[in-house]
């Protein structure tokens, strides 16, 4: 019984994993700050390559007379790589800001619900939530690194 709670979790997390590589912004300017966006370039081509890698790992290595066992664990390792990027990513997804960031995602959610593009309920403040509103900042506003200064503008132009 103990099992089949832990994985529905992993599989939460992997679908969460997914919809965050979905939601964040593929701004490299973000990088420096977020190792996500690395990381969702990098699970991005694992998922691409490494199924056809780890095939090729395989025959190779069986050809070359290699133990089937060993085999097998170099192609299940090769495999689990995408699946780690994206455990790696729903993890991130739903853990809670830092203190750091609060101040920002404060901001440019005020910046949000001042310009009638959200609706002020209340949300928790994690990373999926972050990048959810850094996307929106990006498509309506513009540029969201300087989303206080342009607010600032605003106010002082009326």
């Amino acid at each position: 019984m103990s099992r089949r709670p832990q994985q529905m979790n992993l599989i939460k997390l992997i679908h969460a994993g997914q919809n965050y590589m979905q939601i964040c912004p593929k701004d490299k300017r973000l990088s420096t700050a977020f190792p996500e966006i690395n990381i969702i370039r990098l699970t991005q081509y694992a998922i691409r390559f490494m199924p056809p890698l780890a095939i090729a790992i395989f025959v190779w290595q069986y050809y070359m007379h290699a133990k089937l066992v060993l085999c097998i664990i170099t192609a299940l390792f090769a495999l689990s790589l995408p699946v780690q990027g994206l455990l790696w990513l729903g993890k991130r997804a739903k853990s809670a800001l830092p203190l750091n960031l609060l101040d920002w995602f404060n901001q440019l959610r005020a910046r949000l619900i001042t310009d009638n593009i959200i609706i002020n309920k209340p949300i928790e403040p994690t990373f999926s939530e972050l990048m959810r509103l850094l996307d929106l900042t990006q498509k309506h506003i513009g540029d969201y690194l300087d989303i206080d200064h342009d607010h600032r503008h605003g106010e002082e132009g009326q």
